[in-house]
């Protein structure tokens, strides 16, 4: 199965004006295959899998990160651009009716590990070009690739790290 260019280009633009512009339901739409939903599981997953590469290596070309860079920096540039992660009393305070200590120190862990992967998928935008990813970052692509919720949040997460329309955002 071969991916639409052009396709794949507007959906990386759709995925960074729509996180930049924080529009959830424009964000869900910039991800779906030009396909629907209704392609062959393969077909999908092979969009979705291209479409995380993409926003990974735009969001590495926006950094001024150097190529072979170590994982702290790429972590250090996504914490200044995004701000540290939320911790389990900040997650809880947002509604501490609902939100117990346990749900709030586990959503706290599941964003660091979010963020983990983009930090991963990024480095594959910065390896030499003679170097192969390392299995960090494939384990990063197949899991984001897998799992609709982390891929979701991830490539917001490396659509905020893209340039905006009009430059960083």
């Amino acid at each position: 199965m071969t991916i639409d260019q052009a396709a794949l280009g507007s959906a990386v633009k759709a995925v960074v004006a729509a996180a930049h512009a924080d529009d959830s339901a424009a964000l869900y739409r910039a991800v779906m295959p030009p396909t629907g939903t209704d392609a062959p599981p393969a077909e999908v997953a092979a969009w979705f899998g291209s479409l995380v590469l993409h926003l990974a290596l735009t969001a590495a070309t926006a950094s001024d990160l150097e190529r072979g860079c170590s994982r702290e920096a790429v972590s250090g540039w996504i914490g200044e651009v995004l701000g540290p992660l939320p911790s389990p009393a900040l997650l809880r305070a947002a509604d501490p009716a609902r939100i117990d200590h346990v749900d709030a120190v586990s959503a706290a862990a599941a964003c660091s590990r979010l963020r983990e992967y983009a930090v991963d998928l990024i480095r594959v935008g910065l390896i030499e070009p003679d170097e192969d990813p390392d299995q960090r970052a494939v384990d990063a692509h197949c899991a984001v690739t897998n799992d609709k919720d982390a891929r979701i949040i991830v490539m917001a997460m490396l659509g905020r790290l893209a340039p905006g329309p009009g430059g960083r955002g």
